[in-house]
């Protein structure tokens, strides 16, 4: 871990719950899958805006014909999603708490090491790895992107912020006899609202910072950008977010970016036995539904003094299923070239995990 959780401060992410008869695990859900995970007194509350529930029951609805539309622009892989009611936000934390921004790598410390790197994505969601890097600046827009724009401003004045707005889009009526136009406006509706779902989710409700229009600008070209990479990032940032939120002893912390992606990925590269999922299957998140992953987490969840938990059962595996990805794309914004993965280590120094017992609301010791 970074220095910023060394001492006092890395007891804050380590998951506590009392010793009972329930599971340890903490599966709190609101009615869209998204949700808030409570922790005993003093300890901060995790909370996230992620919802595989509701992009799974809106892909749930869609025709053949719609999902052929889907996989066009390469994102078929998110058809694979499966309808979870509750994600584990205390393990997300966990992980987030562990990724190293300087190396962009996760540090499972006795578990083993992982480095993240864009096409990681793209093996756990199969979503497109292209040559075109996404970037934040503007564009002339396009005849559909108008059009998106004018549908999604009817809705209330989020507009093309508004995940509404693009769900309605995706569950309104549309045929091999619509218009290109209400073609390519489905397209981009389907971009905006798996990211604001899943890929990219921010804090806020019903809202997504469209900052990566240039990529949809061309609805045939959606395929030839980098948007592993560009979920990388945003979750990098996320991280980045978490460790400032928890340095800050913040009593409730709202977790943002793709964390389910660091659940699948990591529980697919360790050791769990008749656990493990069968190998040579992509995307991988279309073999993982929420009993599984329960039984996962379970798996590696290990009791240590004073009522505590921590998630350090089995080892990554020697045979790691993404060996051999690679990028040579700069995700972390350091100026650093992300670097080959993957030759999975051991950590040189693995750390005891500390206690968060004295964590307080105030912040005060």
């Amino acid at each position: 871990m970074s220095g910023l959780f060394s001492g006092i401060q890395a007891a804050m992410v380590i998951n506590r719950v009392e010793n009972s008869d329930k599971s340890v695990e903490d599966w709190n859900s609101d009615g869209d899958g998204s949700g808030c995970s409570t922790g005993v007194a003093g300890t901060p509350c995790f909370t996230s805006r992620l919802s595989v529930l509701k992009a799974a029951s809106v892909i749930a609805q869609f025709s053949e014909f719609k999902r052929q539309l889907v996989s066009e622009i390469g994102f078929g892989g998110m058809l694979e999603l499966k309808s979870w009611q509750k994600i584990n936000l205390k393990y997300s934390a966990y992980l987030m708490d562990r990724v190293d921004l300087d190396s962009c790598s996760l540090n499972l410390e006795s578990q083993g090491v992982l480095d993240l790197v864009d096409k990681n994505i793209n093996y756990v969601f199969g979503i497109p790895c292209g040559n075109l890097t996404i970037q934040g600046e503007g564009v002339e827009p396009s005849e559909a992107c108008i059009e998106y724009t004018r549908v999604a401003a009817s809705f209330g004045e989020k507009g093309t912020h508004s995940l509404k707005a693009a769900e309605s889009i995706l569950l309104a009526p549309i045929t091999e006899q619509s218009t290109e136009t209400e073609k390519h406006c489905f397209k981009i509706a389907f971009v905006i609202f798996i990211i604001g779902h899943v890929l990219a989710p921010t804090a806020k409700h019903d809202y997504i910072s469209v900052d990566f229009w240039a990529a949809l600008n061309d609805v045939n070209k959606i395929k030839d950008w980098n948007w592993g990479a560009y979920v990388l990032k945003n979750l990098l940032q996320a991280v980045r977010k978490f460790k400032t939120d928890v340095s800050k002893r913040n009593p409730t912390i709202h977790i943002v970016g793709c964390h389910l992606f660091l659940q699948v990925f990591v529980l697919d590269n360790l050791e769990l036995g008749l656990l493990n999922k069968q190998q040579g299957v992509t995307p991988r998140i279309g073999l993982y539904d929420y009993e599984s992953m329960k039984k996962m987490v379970e798996q590696i969840t290990v009791n240590i003094p004073g009522g505590e938990v921590t998630f350090s059962g089995g080892k990554v595996r020697d045979d790691t299923p993404a060996r051999g990805i690679e990028s040579h794309v700069n995700v972390a914004g350091t100026g650093k070239i992300a670097k080959p993965a993957f030759n999975p280590k051991r950590a040189s120094t693995p750390c005891s995990p500390m206690l968060r017992s004295t964590y307080t609301k105030n912040g005060g010791t």
